[in-house]
């Protein structure tokens, strides 16, 4: 669902007229009218309502959705020892997520380290071979030809040590590949496989995501694409008005066929603590112009129920003034759209400033 933040729209002048009602007070008794007197308002903190350049916005619906999901499948083949965490579990990374039965693996590391050893052992004996050739051929008691087999063996020798370390260092990752850890902090959303099943390499063990790196899928309608192309701002709306401001914009370059509608990419920024979660809904507001418009800090408007109001101060006589708001801002302030002018007095606490205007009225009244 598509939402155009500014758009004009009329009050109900029926309802605000109830409303006057109930902020008079319904029935209570007909207030004497007179003359209204000023009031000291200085102790009342004051902000004025001034135009302000901002950005015009589009609201769509989006989802959460993170951008590190992966399967951690099995390397080594044997039995599933322990998983220590379930759905749901929050996973460190580098912590042991799965064992699997190392009996094979340790087996063929013994067998790896008593070959190098071998190898070794041949290695030194041809060296030394080679060592006292040497001093023999340059004595000229033996050929070329006998030297160079020595030579060769020595050779040989070392090569087949390089290879019984190589088949060492094999057989060492297949034994850490029976721990299984975390490639990366995350929760566990599926378990593939359960204690004492039989894996082989490529076998799924656990599906996980990372809640510190999320991102926002919307699809945008091809007509707002080139506005945000333009401009490529973008802020995320949680459900508790908490707004964020997309690290980046990802578009596609191409829009899918049957909705004519663009994947649009909205990143977040890393260890972003609103408590989003993957698959839940969220609205984003994408920049496509800008224009002046009051604002004005949320803690200076009043909200009653549907009625939202400002209290402004003309030369010290309060008065309630029914606002239009828009969107609101990620700092913190909102847009009016209708209720006030440039320049204009409002007071920023609304409490101090009902008080205020009461004890006003009851002025009027006597």
């Amino acid at each position: 669902m598509t939402k155009v933040i500014n758009k004009p729209q009329w009050m109900n002048i029926s309802a605000l007229a109830c409303s006057a009602i109930l902020i008079a007070g319904c029935g209570n008794a007909p207030e004497k009218t007179g003359q209204v007197q000023a009031v000291d308002t200085s102790a009342l903190a004051h902000v004025q309502a001034s135009m302000t350049r901002v950005d015009r916005e589009i609201e769509l619906d989006g989802i959460v959705e993170a951008v590190n999901r992966a399967t951690v499948s099995a390397q080594t083949s044997g039995q599933i020892e322990s998983l220590p965490f379930d759905v749901g579990d929050v996973v460190p990374a580098g912590s042991v997520i799965a064992r699997i039965t190392d009996t094979q693996q340790q087996a063929g590391v013994n067998a790896a380290r008593a070959q190098l050893q071998e190898a070794k052992a041949r290695f030194n004996e041809a060296n030394q071979q080679l060592k006292r050739i040497e001093e023999v051929f340059a004595k000229g008691a033996v050929s070329q030809a006998e030297f160079d087999q020595v030579k060769a063996a020595q050779q040989s020798a070392a090569a087949r040590v390089d290879s019984a370390q190589a088949a060492l260092n094999d057989a060492v990752q297949r034994l850490d590949y029976t721990i299984v850890v975390a490639p990366y902090s995350g929760i566990v959303v599926r378990r593939l496989v359960d204690v004492g099943a039989t894996v082989a390499p490529g076998t799924p063990l656990l599906e996980g995501i990372a809640l510190d790196n999320l991102r926002v899928r919307v699809n945008v309608p091809q007509q707002y694409i080139a506005p945000l192309r333009s401009h490529r701002q973008a802020r995320v709306v949680t459900d508790a008005g908490q707004s964020i401001a997309a690290a980046q914009l990802r578009i596609p370059p191409s829009a899918d066929v049957q909705s004519q509608s663009f994947a649009v990419l909205a990143e977040l920024p890393a260890q972003q603590e609103a408590g989003l979660l993957p698959g839940t809904l969220v609205k984003v507001a994408f920049a496509i112009g800008s224009g002046e418009q009051i604002i004005l800090p949320d803690s200076a408007i009043a909200r009653r129920g549907e009625i939202t109001g400002v209290y402004v101060d003309e030369k010290g006589v309060l008065s309630f003034r029914y606002v239009r708001t828009g969107t609101t801002l990620g700092d913190g302030t909102t847009v009016i759209l209708a209720g006030l002018s440039d320049g204009q007095q409002v007071i920023s606490d609304p409490v101090a400033a009902a008080n205020v205007y009461k004890q006003q009225r009851v002025a009027i009244s006597q």
